[in-house]
């Protein structure tokens, strides 16, 4: 049985809480091979993730260090979703990144 979008999502934002960058890339393609928006992984799933991590950092359950490998570790992910979303984007030219930012022109 195929997983669901929120199934998929959820799986995102936890292994960017588990610190785990293979999952994530992993996760990623699975979710461009289910026709899953890369901005709704990104928003719904990696920026969650980061989110709870800086809930966890607040409680005084995370350490700094921590914050900034999953910083890296969505990174890697959004590496994986970039080709999609040029795709999505048109022509090659008319985009420009800023790091993670990516604006069309």
């Amino acid at each position: 049985m195929n997983p669901t979008k929120e199934e998929i999502i959820d799986r995102a934002k936890h292994a960017v809480m588990d610190l785990n960058e293979s999952a994530v890339e992993m996760i990623a393609h699975e979710a461009l091979d289910a026709g899953i928006s890369p901005v709704d992984l990104i928003e719904q799933g990696f920026v969650e993730g980061m989110k709870a991590m800086g809930d966890l950092f607040e409680e005084g359950k995370s350490q700094l260090a921590q914050i900034f490998e999953a910083s890296h570790i969505v990174e890697s992910g959004i590496n994986v979703l970039k080709p999609a979303i040029l795709n999505s984007m048109g022509s090659k030219n008319n985009v420009c990144w800023f790091g993670n930012l990516v604006v069309g022109m």
